[in-house]
């Protein structure tokens, strides 16, 4: 290194402390770098060789050199494993889904895609005025997204519509474990008040955004009210 920085002076300068040495290394055995071709270029004095393939003998130990079935072992090791991610991601985190029909307006439209948010499966860290995808009680085979009026110890009224004509209407205690669910528009809802409350363990998830029919993140539209008040 250090005649490599002096040699554009034509000789030595001299260097206060500094003896170059040369080190000696018993028994050292040049390396072949493989090259594509199939030929060997000596890594101690970059010249090359022929007649070599490149495989077997002390070639196979170079750490960046793999035959052919473990590159595709990898590839397929990789593969399985970007697969188990996206599972995990769509099975826990998030999922984006299709709504249809009108029981939602005007806060969703009758034909879009949402993103919900699976870590609120089972009913964690759901309030009262959140949207949430849960299977139907009576048929598990449908997907429904509605919005929590209800949890566990709350009253509700079971037909708001009859309340608001001023009809005859009764209120019910929301079970343990279960949630009272009701769409936005009510004249057009299946929801609670035809199968009842819903068990928080029918939960999906979350509704957190629409991506599709309009893009926006949803929030609790409701005001927290303290107990004092």
């Amino acid at each position: 290194m250090y005649r490599f920085l002096t040699r554009h002076h034509g000789r030595l300068m001299p260097f206060r402390g500094y003896v170059p040495t040369t080190t000696i290394v018993p028994n050292y055995k040049p390396r072949l770098l493989v090259r594509r071709n199939g030929t060997a270029a000596t890594a101690s004095n970059g010249g090359s060789t022929g007649g070599g393939e490149g495989r077997g003998g002390e070639d196979d130990d170079l750490p960046w050199y793999h035959p052919r079935w473990r590159r595709a072992l990898t590839s397929l090791v990789i593969g399985i494993k970007l697969l188990a991610f996206t599972h995990l991601v769509v099975s826990k985190v998030f999922i984006i889904s299709q709504c249809e029909g009108p029981s939602m307006l005007p806060t969703l439209p009758t034909s879009g895609s949402v993103v919900v948010n699976n870590l609120y499966s089972r009913g964690r860290g759901i309030k009262v005025g959140d949207l949430i995808a849960a299977h139907r009680p009576d048929d598990m085979d449908v997907l429904l997204l509605k919005r929590v009026i209800g949890m566990p110890g709350d009253y509700v009224v079971t037909d708001p519509m009859a309340a608001g004509k001023g009809e005859e209407t009764m209120m019910v205690r929301v079970p343990e474990g279960h949630c009272w669910i009701a769409g936005d528009n009510l004249s057009h809802s299946i929801d609670s008040r035809f199968y009842g409350p819903v068990p928080l363990a029918l939960v999906m998830g979350k509704v957190v955004a629409q991506v599709a029919g309009g893009r926006r993140w949803f929030s609790t539209p409701f005001t927290e009210v303290s107990e004092d008040e």
